[in-house]
């Protein structure tokens, strides 16, 4: 069952007659639906039935998503234990390590998780910013010029280089290659418009991906909170 952060994937069939599912798919719908609470006791269930990575992992998620940073990074640091080479958890705790305001900590995390999965592009930009509140610029935008060059997604490939440069710009150096198209207040606005799309098409998971990825690129306040209440919305209605 995968560990990944976004919990978009997973699909619970229950049959009518069958036995109470087991308490890590059970906190999985709980958070689904948005009753983050209930989801937290049911993974505690679940690390006490049958310790896993994904139990810890999703567990998590939960206490990041009920403002409990540390706790996910110790539920994070539990399913690596089991996982270590989990790219995703790696991913996951670097971000949280992020929040947590410990760089030096998301660093090695988003560089194991490259190293992992060479082309996980996200991991390569994310330590850019990490390396970027630690006061290495130069080695911040060497991250983002090579994240930029592993997306795939023209969209996403755009909106990081608005970000990059827009970080940049605040440590007073440029942050792309010259000729890298100028930091304007629209970073991550593509893909928020293809997750309204997907989403009246009725392609749920694909628009819940698409408003993650615009999330992780946006860097406006006001945007950052609108795109949050979105999601949070999209994800309780799952």
């Amino acid at each position: 069952m995968s560990t990944r952060l976004a919990l978009v994937v997973l699909a619970v069939v229950l049959v009518s007659g069958c036995a109470k599912p087991p308490a890590l798919e059970r906190g999985l719908m709980l958070y689904e639906q948005g009753r983050y609470r209930r989801a937290l006791a049911t993974f505690d269930e679940a690390v006490r039935e049958q310790p896993s990575a994904a139990a810890y992992a999703n567990r998590g998620t939960t206490r990041i998503r009920l403002g409990d940073t540390a706790g996910g990074i110790a539920d994070f640091t539990s399913a690596l234990q089991l996982a270590p080479n989990d790219s995703e958890i790696l991913f996951n705790r670097g971000n949280a390590r992020l929040v947590a305001r410990d760089p030096k900590g998301a660093i090695a995390d988003f560089t194991r998780a490259a190293e992992l999965r060479p082309t996980f592009a996200l991991a390569v930009f994310n330590r850019g910013i990490a390396r970027h509140r630690s006061g290495d610029a130069l080695g911040a935008r060497a991250d983002w010029n090579e994240a930029i060059k592993l997306a795939k997604n023209p969209e996403v490939r755009a909106a990081m280089e608005r970000r990059a440069e827009a970080l940049g710009r605040e440590a007073g150096a440029p942050a792309s290659d010259p000729g890298a198209p100028a930091a304007d207040s629209g970073a991550g606005r593509e893909l928020a418009r293809r997750a309204l799309d997907r989403e009246l098409a009725g392609d749920h998971t694909g628009a819940l991906a698409d408003l993650k990825s615009a999330l992780a690129l946006e860097i406006d306040p006001g945007r950052r909170a609108a795109l949050q209440d979105l999601l949070r919305m999209w994800e309780e209605a799952r």
